[in-house]
């Protein structure tokens, strides 16, 4: 069997398994309780015309700083590691580094080096970060909320142009959710603040459904979503060319924005304090019976997303 048809995750799931505890696959980031490790990275096939290589650069830290942000932790160390073809302009890989630099002291990280590898033809980008646990999360499930910390809809217009060849006109909100990404670091103060009443939480730059998935498992719980907040002027726009909300949903990817399931009594509490750190949160469902599934209108969701061996499936 060829990876591109069994899929990145179906391989993790049946195969990776095998040799990392499923509670180890299942989160963004390690945990020891006292230090976070995440590495993540890219081929640069994936990038956009729109983009530079200082782009690069800086959108590979962010990644890596969004699931250690989103996990409960504070960002210290970073690492990289790049493979670039023999031919590759010196201003350009410069470039790159000076992204990977900028966005390293922007998150609070530490640049403190890495590795450089020939690669032929496509290069490609990995960012090893560690950080410092500000909130180990309570995981016991008992009766709470999800919240996410912003709209949806902005990364998937830009995919879902490309898909078109970018005949479907792209806002430039939408081009720097993709070329220039940031995670709001407030972040870790909040974290700080609601410690104790913080069940679980994840980024969603894998996709919304994929990581609404992903939690669920975690928890071994299904999740009721009442609402999937698109940006109203995305969903009208979209909608005008035959797209779906189902389509936004599959489409989605690279928003840099959290899921936080906390408990119900403060979920009032916890809006107010991401609204005023410059948040756009709302409450988009709860956590229901056992299970591993997500509930939509009474209906069960099939998951459905971006696959690195697959594609979009």
């Amino acid at each position: 069997m060829r990876l591109k048809d069994l899929g990145e995750h179906q391989f993790i799931q049946k195969y990776l398994s095998k040799y990392i505890n499923e509670n180890v696959l299942n989160n963004d980031v390690y945990s020891d309780g006292k230090k976070m490790y995440k590495i993540d990275g890219f081929s640069f096939s994936y990038i956009f015309p729109f983009m530079d290589y200082y782009d690069i650069g800086w959108k590979a830290v962010t990644a890596v700083a969004s699931d250690i942000i989103s996990s409960g932790g504070k960002p210290e160390l970073v690492m990289s590691s790049l493979g670039i073809d023999p031919n590759f302009n010196v201003e350009d890989l410069e470039l790159i580094f000076h992204g990977i630099y900028d966005a390293s002291k922007y998150y609070g990280f530490k640049y403190v080096g890495g590795d450089t590898n020939s690669s032929d033809k496509i290069g490609w980008i990995d960012i090893a970060g560690t950080g410092k646990v500000v909130c180990n999360f309570n995981s016991n499930p008992e009766r709470s909320d999800i919240i996410i910390t912003g709209d949806l809809g902005y990364t998937s217009k830009v995919f879902i142009s490309y898909l078109n060849n970018f005949k479907i006109a792209i806002d430039k909100n939408c081009l720097l959710k993709i070329k220039h990404p940031i995670v709001n670091k407030a972040l870790i103060k909040i974290y700080s603040q609601f410690c104790n009443k913080i069940i679980a939480a994840t980024d969603i730059s894998d996709g919304i459904l994929i990581s609404l998935y992903s939690l669920s498992r975690r928890l071994n719980k299904t999740i009721e979503i009442n609402e999937f907040p698109i940006n109203s002027k995305i969903l009208s726009d979209l909608s005008s060319f035959g797209y779906t909300i189902n389509d936004i949903l599959k489409y989605s990817g690279e928003e840099y924005e959290s899921l936080i399931v906390v408990k119900h009594e403060v979920s009032e509490d916890l809006l107010k304090a991401l609204s005023y750190y410059g948040f756009n949160p709302k409450i988009i469902g709860s956590i229901n019976n056992e299970g591993n599934k997500i509930i939509y209108n009474n209906s069960e969701v099939k998951i459905s997303g971006w696959d690195n061996f697959k594609g979009w499936y």
